[in-house]
């Protein structure tokens, strides 16, 4: 069955578009719901490569169905011989009765009791796996009316633009953890960045560099940055410059006199696949900012080699303490500070505070 005009735009366009949508694909599973006139829907959503991650599931009803029903439970239909949900041939529409192979009254009169707790008479189902080995599961519920030929062949043409749809989800899904990992990383070391246009429009704004650079949202883009007049000016020449210049051209503009605070800005490292132009620059700012001690502590003494008061007066001194100062923050004297000092520089093979300092902020510690 080919998808006609009225399919594309009330479920494929939904399908696509809805790829952001909270809760996931809402349009598009009520539409398809009322299309096949099922009194229940329900997605069954598989990641491939994630097994940490749990699978995603969105079950839709008609309003006020059947609130006595048991919900219904993919895995224990299964268990129950009624939905063999992994083993489904890929992109092939099934019933209950293909798939309902009793093998002694017993197992039938299970089956059965599954199908009246669930309150389910009818059923088609269809497995649809993605690039990357994602599987999703549709299931469509009725009590009282079986599905025609017309919901299964609608069913089968949809699969194809589903497993499309469920490939850029889990891609969009994939690249969004990737993002959110990275500028965690960058937040605990306090840098932020942005991402300019020519003219020094900020294009993309983490919340870091949005807070210092005081970038508002105009509703299109994400806007500029609300600097002093000679702050401003600076940062739209640098971008300008960095458009044309060399990949390892570097401009710092200063953006807080009072607080000495400056941007460095580079040419943003764009794929020649990326919708942005490859005269983009990044800007990054950075807030001082360090690391918890008390996480960091176990980290320095794990990585390091030390013992816990050992790997506390280390953190300490990283953050500028001189041994004495951090001795008495620790409650040590003088004494004890200085011998566990001697102590850490034996064991981690520095060759003075600076050198345990370059350690201790190369190391794990900062992301602690």
């Amino acid at each position: 069955m080919a998808l006609g005009t009225t399919d594309e735009r009330d479920l494929l366009l939904p399908l696509f578009t809805g790829l952001e949508d909270e809760p996931l694909w809402d349009t598009f599973l009520h539409r398809l719901l009322a299309r096949t006139r099922a009194q229940r829907l329900h997605l069954f959503i598989r990641p491939g490569g994630m097994s940490g991650m749990p699978p995603i599931r969105r079950t839709i009803r008609v309003h006020g169905y059947a609130p006595s029903a048991t919900p219904f439970d993919l895995e224990a239909f299964s268990e129950a011989g009624l939905l063999p949900y992994a083993s489904l041939r890929p992109n092939r529409v099934y019933s209950l009765e293909e798939t309902t192979l009793p093998e002694s009254p017993e197992a039938m009169q299970r089956q059965r009791g599954v199908l009246d707790a669930a309150w389910v008479a009818h059923a088609r189902f269809i497995r649809i796996v993605a690039k990357g080995d994602h599987n999703a599961w549709l299931v469509l519920l009725h009590d009282r009316l079986d599905f025609g030929a017309g919901d299964s062949a609608l069913l089968s043409s949809l699969a194809p633009h589903f497993a499309l749809a469920l490939a850029m989800l889990m891609e969009l899904r994939g690249l969004r953890l990737r993002a959110t990992i990275a500028e965690d990383a960058l937040a605990l070391l306090g840098v932020g960045q942005a991402i300019f246009d020519p003219a020094g429009q900020a294009i993309i704004a983490d919340a870091i560099a949005t807070e210092e650079l005081d970038i508002q949202n105009t509703g299109q883009s994400v806007g500029r940055a609300q600097l002093r007049a000679v702050a401003a000016q600076a940062l739209n020449a640098a971008c300008r410059e960095l458009s044309t210049a060399r990949p390892e051209a570097r401009r710092t503009v200063r953006f807080d006199e009072r607080l000495g605070k400056d941007v460095l800005l580079r040419r943003a490292p764009v794929a020649s696949d990326s919708p942005l132009s490859s005269g983009y620059s990044v800007g990054l700012v950075r807030q001082d900012r360090r690391e918890n001690a008390q996480s960091a502590t176990p980290v320095v003494a794990a990585t390091l080699g030390l013992s816990t008061r050992e790997a506390a007066l280390a953190e300490a001194i990283s953050q500028g303490r001189s041994i004495v100062e951090a001795g008495a923050e620790l409650q040590l004297t003088q004494e004890t500070a200085r011998n566990y000092s001697k102590r850490i520089y034996a064991k981690t093979g520095a060759s003075g505070q600076a050198d345990l300092v370059r350690m201790m902020l190369t190391g794990l510690a900062p992301f602690a």
